[in-house]
This record gives C-alpha cells, structure tokens and sequence, in this order.
C-alpha cells in the first residue's frame, strides 16, 4: 500500500473513531433554551439619574455556562420614565465555588418618555447596547442572589446602572 493511501485511511479511520464519540460529547455539552425561573431586580443608574426596577427570566443556557436571561427594567426620574427591555447573555465562571461572577452583553430596546418641562418633551425609542458584569451566590436550594453592573453603550441607555436582584426557580 502506498503511502498516500495509508495516510487516507488512517484519517477515515480516525473520522469515524471521533464520530462515534462525538453525538456523547455534543449531548453533554448540549443545553437547551427552557424557563428555567424568573426573578426581581431594582437598582439606581447615572446618566439619567433614576432609580429603576424590573423583572428578568432565567430561560435556560445556550451551552455550558452561557445563559440567557432577558429583562425588562423600569426607571424614574431625571424628569423622564425611562423602559429598558433587554436580551442578555450571560458567561458565568462556574468554576468559583461561593460567588459565581458574570461577564455579558444585553441586546434590546429603549423607549424614554420625558416629561413636562424637559427641553426634549415627547418620546423617544432606540437600540439598546449593554455591556454587564456581575457576581452571585446561591441563598437557598433554587434561589439566587446578585449584584450587577451594566455600561450603557447605545445613545438612549443610561451610563452606568448598579442593580441587585433575586432570582428563584
């Protein structure tokens, strides 16, 4: 046999070997989108200065330790009412034992409604761009608790945010 067919038949036979195992590591490395529990969070923002509150839905992982977990936060204040719905995605470093933390990105829109006397009455709606980290720890079986911080990269989003929240299952 010549070297170049002994060559394609060791890579047929290696193929074939990682085939067989690759349907056991892809479904362990699978996860699925589901609900997977929901939670509440509040918090204050700069830029405009409000305070905000919300709610957000643990709706699974895309594949080991990358979640996703939209939200929906409301803020007042600043002579606006500012609505922020977001699709966030979530890296957490599992690997910590205590504090879990988080690093990811929220994808969405911005509706802010300002109020009288605002030089900008009326209202406005735009993209929204987060950049979020965070840590947490599990309190109990099923929930969670958090602190987080998210960077407002879009024109309508507020700078900075610092949140807390609870989580259940």
């Amino acid at each position: 046999m010549s070297n170049k067919k002994y060559i394609y038949l060791t890579v047929a036979i290696i193929i074939v070997i990682l085939a067989g195992f690759a349907p056991k590591a892809v479904a362990q490395e699978m996860s699925e989108i589901r609900f997977d529990g929901w939670g509440i969070r509040a918090g204050l923002s700069s830029d405009p200065d409000q305070v905000y509150g919300g709610v957000h839905f643990n709706l699974g992982e895309f594949t080991e330790d990358v979640r996703f977990r939209p939200s929906v936060e409301v803020g007042f204040g600043d002579d606006r009412t500012l609505v922020q719905m977001l699709a966030e995605v979530h890296y957490v470093f599992s690997k910590f034992q205590a504090w879990k933390p988080y690093l990811g990105g929220g994808l969405g829109l911005t509706y802010v409604n300002y109020d009288d006397g605002h030089p900008e009455d009326g209202s406005d709606t735009g993209g929204s761009l987060n950049a979020i980290g965070g840590v947490e720890t599990e309190l109990k079986q099923g929930m969670k608790l958090f602190f987080e911080f998210k960077l407002g990269l879009a024109h309508e989003d507020p700078d900075i945010k610092f949140g807390v929240g609870l989580s259940w299952k």
